[in-house]
């Protein structure tokens, strides 16, 4: 019995233990990241009253980690700057919330952008007036902003004198609440909810509701591709199962529909004021006459009011199209230019005076008027993408536009869009020329230095079969030697053909996911296959482009055998320095509407030179082979009409880009 006993608690003992080795793993597999915040952004991200973290940035980061399983810790710092330095000195591994177009200086990559913020000019109403009208000369007065949110082609537009640089946007709404300046610019949302929240609406306006927009992502570090495409996966299955839009309905949507009950109970209380007072007017017809004549003073002067706004606001409008790069024009249904920008009147030699002395239609110009005819834009109500169109000039030289044209309004009024881009296409054709020239003395080069060994070993064996020509032992070599020898000169000369000579062919609605495992199978069967390599995949799914499959099928096991091959030369040079192994990831996102497929690898990577160079035909960093394969992978690609893109780094990793545009048809 004491024996049955004893048997029983071990056997308890061993499943206790391997309960908790079971409990520790699966904690194990959940990654633990740190996340920095700037708490001075609401709604966004900030501490609420109750001490939290709180807002859309923080909700995002939350549904981000429960579908991706990470484990967050956030990290409060007052400005980005800040945040910035604490990723980069790896003390955070993200930082949430931060401007896309933030010129950080440091080795970061964003993700996919998580929300599209307006920007707002916000003034004391007694200030309304000399805020709104260039005659008022607003150079003299103080504008607070937020670093990174304007440039400086923006605030010259604006015509604003004093700027003032702030670190967040509570900042920036103190210095005006303190009078400290004479009007902020920051995003709208924040604005509108610190308002709200101190309860100052009354006495603040919004001057211009548009000023710019700016996009917000969340920063990672650029070796944390993992992270990066964890995030990435997270956003599109947020907007995707429509959380996002939830979210923005609880911290945004929210905020103006509170904004308007406000305002609701507001025009209530004003109404009952109203009701009372008109019983009481009733009786005082001389009260009443002098109330109504008050009414009519008010009523009055916030129509004026806002009719200056409006004028200020077209003003801005006007300077900002006036400063484009680009050449803007609007155009009436039939034909009249109803505005021109400085561009446009350089390339159609009109002065200023005359732009406003003469009614111009569209047939009296000469340059605009033949592109509008090539683009046939009467019976074009919208151009998809811009159309590269040339233009013969009068000396017999051409002239290259980017033009694009789109109706406005029911009226089929229409705006233009043109660029003069001869001399971008001169400098493209001359760098064409160039690399086409090295890569043909490249492949002059290589085609040489290949078919000479074949040749001499075929030439020793010619030279010695007048002497050992009956010898057995030498047929046997000859026999075994000069075919393989002539087979490789075959071999080299059909991938110069096929690369010289591309061949157009069908293209198809092609399954991402699906030739994304095809390929993946095929590349393990061509492959050596060893424990070390932990291949990943992470394909999307319900995504399709419009390719040659097997053309793209043959692409993409090139660049995942080059991987296997890399990893091996790696492990094999570093023998017992890996003992987990190295990963190799097949992977596919959405990223602008395009579907990229990415193959990264930890392997042996390349240098800055290598990557230049790694797509050109006999170029291999690998002791045995003819280097055509990524040149061929790049042929395929453009054939496909899609683009390559490259990242590596020597001894650390390499990841290759193939990147279409998707087929949502």
């Amino acid at each position: 019995m004491v024996k049955i006993i004893k048997k029983v608690i071990k056997l308890l003992l061993i499943m206790l233990t391997l309960s908790a080795y079971l409990q520790m793993e699966t904690e194990a597999a959940r990654t633990n990241i740190k996340v920095a915040v700037n708490c001075n952004l609401p709604p966004f991200q900030y501490f609420n009253k109750n001490g939290d973290l709180a807002g859309l940035y923080i909700d995002i980061m939350n549904e981000i980690a429960r579908s991706e399983d990470l484990i967050v810790e956030y990290i409060a710092f007052n400005e980005t700057s800040k945040s910035l330095e604490a990723l980069e000195n790896g003390l955070v591994d993200a930082v949430l919330g931060v401007l896309s177009k933030n010129e950080t200086g440091y080795l970061l990559q964003k993700t996919n952008d998580i929300y599209s913020a307006t920007l707002c000019m916000l003034v004391e109403n007694d200030d309304v007036p000399r805020m709104l009208y260039p005659e008022q000369d607003i150079r003299r007065h103080s504008v607070a902003f937020e670093l990174g949110t304007l440039s400086f082609s923006q605030l010259s537009q604006l015509n604003t004198g004093n700027n003032i640089v702030m670190g967040n946007q509570m900042q920036i709404y103190d210095s005006l609440i303190k009078k400290n300046v004479d009007a902020v610019i920051g995003i709208k949302e924040s604005m509108v909810y610190m308002l709200e929240e101190n309860d100052t609406n009354d006495s603040y306006t919004i001057v211009h509701n548009y000023i710019s927009s700016v996009n917000y992502s969340i920063l990672t570090r650029r070796n944390d591709r993992v992270l990066n495409n964890s995030i990435n996966r997270g956003i599109s299955q947020l907007r995707a199962s429509g959380t996002y839009e939830q979210l923005l309905d609880k911290w945004i949507s929210n905020t103006e529909l509170e904004a308007a009950r406000i305002m609701k109970m507001k025009m209530l209380s004003y109404i009952k004021a109203f009701v009372s007072i008109a019983l009481v007017v009733i009786s005082i017809i001389g009260y009443m006459n002098y109330k109504l004549k008050k009414l009519v003073a008010e009523k009055t002067k916030e129509i004026s009011r806002r009719v200056q706004q409006l004028e200020s606001e077209s003003v801005l409008r006007e300077k900002l199209i006036e400063f484009l790069p680009s050449g803007i024009m609007l155009l009436k249904k039939d034909g009249l230019v109803l505005t021109m920008n400085s561009v446009i009147r350089v390339m159609e030699g009109i002065e200023e005076a005359e732009t406003e002395a003469k009614g111009w239609n569209i047939n009296d110009l000469k340059i605009i008027g033949e592109l509008y005819r090539h683009a046939d834009c009467d019976n074009t109500t919208a151009m998809e993408r811009p159309a590269i169109i040339n233009l013969n000039k009068d000396d017999g030289s051409k002239q290259i536009f980017r033009f694009q044209c789109q109706n406005i309004n029911a009226e089929n009024d229409k705006v233009m869009m043109v660029e003069d881009i001869t001399k971008e296409e001169e400098e493209k054709q001359e760098i064409f020329e160039l690399r086409k020239s090295k890569a043909l003395n490249r492949i002059i080069a290589g085609m040489a230095h290949e078919i000479k060994n074949p040749l001499m070993s075929i030439s020793t064996f010619a030279s010695l079969i007048e002497k050992q020509g009956k010898d057995d032992e030498f047929q046997e070599l000859f026999a075994k030697h000069v075919p393989k020898e002539v087979d490789r000169i075959n071999r080299l000369i059909n991938l110069l053909i096929n690369y010289a000579r591309p061949m157009r062919s069908k293209r198809e609605r092609v399954s991402v996911s699906e030739l994304i495992n095809d390929s993946v199978y095929f590349a393990q069967i061509s492959a050596k296959k060893t424990e070390a390599i932990h291949l990943k995949i992470n394909a999307i799914s319900e995504a399709y482009i419009y390719v040659n499959r097997d053309k793209l099928k043959q692409a993409l096991i090139n660049l995942i055998i080059n991987s296997i091959q890399s990893v091996e030369e790696k492990l094999s040079d570093n023998e017992g320095s890996f003992p987990h192994g190295l990963v190799i990831g097949v992977s596919s996102y959405r990223r602008n509407r395009q579907i990229c497929i990415e193959v990264y690898d930890e392997g042996c990577g390349m240098t800055e030179s290598e990557i230049e160079k790694c797509i050109e035909p006999f170029f291999t960093t690998k002791a045995a082979g003819l280097g055509m394969g990524l040149a061929l992978v790049k042929q395929f690609v453009n054939e496909n009409y899609g683009k390559m893109e490259f990242e590596s780094c020597k001894n650390e990793f390499t990841s290759i880009r193939m990147i279409f545009e998707e087929d949502t048809e």
